[in-house]
């Protein structure tokens, strides 16, 4: 017969206990990933938390002019760190490539970035097209930590970013499970 008196005993299962929680809440994910679909695209995403959605007019230039376009965003927080997506169709009088360029500059001017802050390649997302193509971009200096990309699919351009604090050293592994549940058709 177990006697739960003896002091190793009780000292033993409360340890194994204390044990057994700690290992079921490691195994709790900080980032609960879901698949999200991107409003008016069929874009599927997947988020670490449920996305609020927000559109507004931004104004593009074109040239010696601006033109007007609808911006349609997503975005959440968790872990300290912001996911954002955003879709913009490509308005009359504007060049994808342009638009695109202008949409990057527009993004990195808030952060502060100095040139040797932003490090920028190419990115591959299967059915996107390739002009103007696909880049991603890393943004780290002493305020900011960052990464981007962008691309286009027929009359629209994408942007999926992820902000945090310039020590947080999950942003890079959290960015990189967040694009690669980009998903075009």
């Amino acid at each position: 017969m177990l006697n739960m008196t003896t002091p190793n005993l009780r000292n033993n299962l409360r340890t194994a206990l204390t044990l057994i929680c700690l290992c079921l809440s490691a195994c709790t994910p900080a980032l609960n990933w879901r698949q999200v679909s991107q409003d008016g695209a069929s874009v599927q995403l997947l988020f670490p938390c449920k996305p609020d959605q927000a559109r507004r007019e931004v104004p593009l230039t074109a040239g010696e002019h601006a033109v007007a376009g609808t911006l349609s965003l997503q975005g959440c927080e968790a872990s300290g760190m912001q996911f954002t997506f955003a879709q913009l169709r490509v308005p009359t009088g504007v060049t994808p490539a342009e638009a695109l360029k202008n949409w990057r500059l527009a993004s990195l001017l808030p952060l502060q970035a100095a040139p040797a802050d932003a490090m920028s390649d190419e990115w591959v997302v299967k059915g996107a097209h390739m002009a103007p193509a696909p880049v991603r971009t890393r943004v780290l200096n002493d305020k900011h930590q960052a990464h981007f990309v962008w691309f286009a699919s027929a009359d629209h351009l994408y942007q999926a970013a992820v902000y945090g604090q310039p020590k947080d050293k999950g942003l890079t592994e959290a960015a990189e499970t967040f694009f690669s549940g980009i998903k075009l058709p």
